[in-house]
């Protein structure tokens, strides 16, 4: 089996552009698809790449809308989109996020999110398996809860940061993987503790200590050019930068 590809639906932070949905990226392995997040226009770049009768999972780092918006649209989706489907889609998410989508969609009718999905909350019943490829997921650090992603599948590993400030349990996390796609969500490097987002400075610094092979910056601070972001991190990781584009796909 060929290694896992990485398809790039979105990175723009806090809203979207012309081109470039808020955050959302497909992993896919095979006949096994695993979305992760779901922010704002990425369902429709999804349906790019795989059908949504074969979509097998969804997995939300955190509810801030850049991340989480489009699920209320998938919900929509599902539940009147006339999609035929063996078994419900899976979707895990952090605690209380079926209530935010129930709450978004509800009319004259509560809708349960558990009518129409497999519905998994990290921390409680967490998704940790997608056929072939596994999954690990670590409470990172934000100003809500968030969290971050550890994948391996046919022998390749990727670890996605979701939104943090550097912290040791992403260190953690992305120990050794082949990929960190981390945020840089900030293009002030900050010492104080309690810090939201990383700089450059410090997607380097984590990539570093976690000994992965490539680092790839993305959800890059709108006030960020790319390619002095890439410079910046690479004052403090060594090994290849790159950073994600939109429609992009690539092999992990």
């Amino acid at each position: 089996m060929n290694g896992p590809t990485l398809s790039v639906l979105g990175t723009a932070t806090p809203f979207p552009t012309p081109g470039n949905p808020c955050s959302g990226y497909l992993l896919l392995l095979g006949n096994d698809s695993l979305c992760i997040d779901a922010g704002t226009g990425t369902f429709a770049e999804l349906q790019r790449y795989v059908a949504l009768e074969e979509l097998s999972a969804i997995w939300i780092s955190h509810l801030h809308a850049d991340h989480f918006s489009d699920m209320p649209i998938v919900f929509y989706a599902y539940a009147f989109g006339s999609i035929t489907r063996n078994r419900k889609l899976p979707v895990a998410g952090p605690p209380g996020w079926p209530q935010r989508v129930s709450s978004f969609v509800a009319s004259n009718e509560i809708h349960t999110m558990s009518d129409f999905f497999d519905v998994h909350e990290i921390g409680i019943n967490d998704i940790d398996r997608v056929g072939e490829i596994t999954l690990r997921s670590q409470l990172l650090q934000h100003n809500i809860d968030s969290y971050g992603l550890r994948v391996e599948a046919a022998n390749r590993s990727m670890a996605y940061s979701g939104d943090t400030g550097p912290c040791q349990e992403l260190v953690e996390l992305a120990d050794g993987v082949d990929l960190l796609l981390c945020e840089v969500g900030s293009d002030e490097l900050a010492d104080r503790k309690g810090t939201i987002h990383c700089a450059p400075e410090q997607a380097g610094q984590m990539a570093t200590a976690a000994h992965v092979q490539r680092l790839m910056l993305t959800h890059i601070s709108r006030s960020l050019e790319p390619q002095h972001a890439i410079e910046r991190a690479a004052e403090f990781f060594s090994g290849p930068i790159t950073v994600a584009i939109p429609g992009s796909t690539f092999t992990i």
